[in-house]
């Protein structure tokens, strides 16, 4: 087999079963009931879950109920974008029925709505400010409070949030739940519940983008650092600040017969 046909070989056999999934049923899972459960009944509930796995099903939910029972809900995310994308799925879910409002550092829209979309840290300032009236608090990508820089934000929220008010936190990502859920009841005075889920739904595969070559598998069948990718590094080094790739510049070879433009000595 051809060089050039090993390669898209491997690549169909990577890409192999991407694409849109099947129409099903859709039925809930184990989890996702669990946690829903313990958020109706007002405990703060930190759900640890692969990527993909539906903990935004577990939001959306727990908003809802809240939402039928005349009460306020806060959807916080660490990123503006994320906010931004937020925002437009509660308003196709929730409205006209509830207000959906939006928070952020540059765009403030419906801020007294049924469920407001905002940044982490614009949630923590207006906790500040005494006047948020919120009976649900999701905090999406809770893991952000190992950040050393941001971290503080997200104790902040949990802590200075009203006493009758119920925590959903989200992540993919947390290893020491255990230890956060403890620290959370400490703070809030009230148990927190935990809800894990480890089997990943969707398949996780690691590529590399190559740029001559397009996608292709990082590695082989046999768990090695697939050919091209370990070529093309191969031909790379870091720059003098040991942060960034450089690549290595081949020395052209000179043509006999053939002039070079350059320096010449001068007559």
């Amino acid at each position: 087999m051809s060089k050039h046909g090993f390669i898209e070989q491997a690549r169909r056999k990577f890409l192999q079963g991407i694409g849109i999934p099947k129409e099903e049923e859709f039925v809930i899972d184990d989890f996702q009931a669990d946690a829903i459960a313990h958020v109706a009944s007002g405990h703060d509930t930190l759900v640890v879950a692969p990527t993909g796995s539906g903990k935004t099903f577990i939001a959306l939910s727990a908003i809802e109920q809240f939402l039928l029972q005349g009460k306020r809900a806060v959807y916080t995310t660490p990123l503006k974008a994320l906010s931004n994308t937020k925002y437009a799925e509660l308003k196709l879910r929730f409205e006209p029925q509830f207000k959906v409002g939006l928070l952020t550092g540059d765009r403030k829209i419906e801020g007294d709505a049924d469920v407001v979309v905002a940044t982490t840290e614009i949630f923590r300032n207006e906790l500040y400010r005494a006047t948020d009236r919120t009976a649900l608090v999701v905090l999406d990508e809770v893991h952000f409070i190992a950040d050393p820089q941001r971290g503080p934000v997200w104790e902040e929220s949990i802590i200075l949030a009203p006493a009758g008010s119920t925590f959903l936190m989200l992540s993919a990502s947390i290893s020491n739940y255990n230890e956060l859920a403890e620290w959370i009841a400490e703070v809030r005075g009230q148990p927190c519940k935990i809800v894990i889920k480890t089997e990943r739904p969707v398949q996780l595969r690691y590529g590399f983008l190559h740029p001559d070559l397009g996608v292709l598998p990082l590695a082989n069948e046999h768990g090695e650092i697939f050919g091209e990718v370990k070529k093309f590094y191969g031909s790379m080094s870091l720059d003098s600040s040991g942060m960034r790739l450089r690549v290595r510049r081949q020395p052209r070879s000179r043509i006999p017969g053939r002039r070079h433009k350059g320096k010449g000595r001068r007559r």
